[in-house]
């Protein structure tokens, strides 16, 4: 199966591939920061990294407090991050439909001489519940009644 995820890296300049590093670096080290209280908090468990104590004796519990509300301005930063992008993708491809359209269905006198067989037979095979299609020697398909 393939990947669902798309990457093209030749598809992209040398200033978008650049950029895309950076910014990905950046959120690493973001996450990362995010991420610290809960590495201090799960080492002072253990007894074995002093800091939270620290923390704690110059005005810790105030501090720990404001943890949760750091952490809903990320969220709320990253939400107007994402409604930006998607509000500037819907104004630069509002009316630019780049995926292709459905083709149309065909009718039954176009599958009918696809298959070599009546018009009829076609609507038949289409009013069916089952209909089972094998090749013949020379790959052209070939209907089962069953």
């Amino acid at each position: 199966m393939k990947s669902p995820i798309i990457e093209n890296p030749k598809g992209a300049s040398r200033l978008q591939r650049y950029s895309q590093g950076v910014l990905t670096g950046i959120f690493w080290v973001l996450l990362g920061l995010l991420l610290w209280p809960l590495f201090t908090f799960g080492t002072w468990l253990q007894g074995s990294h002093p800091d939270f104590l620290t923390i704690l004796r110059f005005d810790g519990l105030g501090s720990l407090f404001r943890v949760p509300f750091v952490y809903f301005l990320v969220v709320a930063l990253i939400g107007v991050v994402l409604i930006g992008w998607s509000s500037y993708n819907l104004l630069r491809f509002r009316h630019n439909e780049r995926r292709t359209r459905q083709p149309d269905a065909l009718t039954p006198a176009q599958l009918a001489g696809f298959f070599g067989v009546e018009e009829e037979q076609v609507r038949h095979w289409q009013t069916s519940r089952r209909i089972v299609m094998s090749h013949d020697e020379q790959g052209r398909p070939r209907p089962e009644e069953g």
